[in-house]
């Protein structure tokens, strides 16, 4: 069966950040439910395993946690190519409110965050108290604190926000704990496309991501590629959308590793 995109076409003149990686992640997962080869682990507890009867995860072996603010700031990108992942690619009052804060505190808006002070990316995740911003937005002229967008997203998700966007937002941007109500010893089916996992494909540099969609296209038969040719092209604009902006992977998004953590 052919697969049809859930939502409208990439466009890299409209949208946000958050629903370009979204995006991404989506039609990565969807691309490995499909044509992704089962291998079993055993004893590992999994975030593939289906227990539907689950009544606090609904079968996913997640819960989301509290937002994490490592995921909200992209340092290797400028405020300019949106380095503020909430709000990137729009142009809502925090996104006039940072440019002019940014003007006031001396934030450079085409370096790299990661090139300047280290205080410039904790302002832009928790706020700035000393001084109100002044900005004009909507054609009138406001001037209040900037809260930072941990404390926006926070509000977003404690006043029930419906919008699809701020939803999208909240899941991107908070942990994905384990749900408490579910095994840990679980048979973990783990789906393998060349020899690869979601997560290996989320921690690749961007450029090897590419690299790896386009040997996908080689190795598959040409009824699946007529198949799924439509998701491996999106993912392939956005992706290469993101490379063009600076972003240097999706790992910080790589939902194994928030809830299987690493040590050593």
């Amino acid at each position: 069966m052919e697969f049809v995109l859930s939502h409208k076409k990439f466009n890299t003149k409209r949208g946000s950040l958050v629903s370009t990686i979204t995006g991404v992640l989506e039609h990565l997962s969807a691309l490995y439910a499909n044509i992704g080869e089962a291998k079993e682990k055993d004893g590992t507890w999994s975030l593939l395993e289906s227990t539907p009867t689950c009544p606090t995860c609904n079968g996913i072996g997640t819960v989301i946690g509290d937002i994490d603010p490592s995921r909200m700031v992209a340092t290797e990108l400028s405020l300019k190519k949106g380095a503020v992942l909430l709000w990137a690619g729009t142009n809502c009052g925090p996104v006039v409110k940072i440019r002019e804060l940014a003007k006031m505190i001396g934030i450079n808006f085409e370096r790299p965050l990661a090139e300047q002070d280290k205080r410039f990316t904790d302002i832009l995740l928790y706020g700035y108290d000393k001084e109100p911003v002044t900005y004009v937005h909507k054609k009138k002229e406001l001037r209040n604190y900037y809260r930072g967008c941990v404390f926006d997203l926070k509000y977003m998700r404690d006043a029930g926000t419906t919008s699809k966007g701020n939803l999208w937002a909240i899941k991107l941007f908070s942990r994905h704990d384990k749900c408490p109500n579910c095994t840990e010893c679980l048979l973990e089916q783990e789906r393998l496309v060349m020899g690869n996992s979601l997560s290996d494909v989320l921690r690749m540099p961007i450029s090897e991501s590419l690299l790896f969609l386009q040997k996908l296209r080689n190795c598959l038969d040409k009824q699946v590629l007529d198949n799924y040719c439509e998701l491996i092209n999106d993912l392939e604009l956005r992706l290469s959308y993101l490379k063009k902006i600076g972003l240097k992977s999706l790992s910080a998004f790589d939902v194994r590793d928030l809830v299987n953590p690493k040590f050593g």
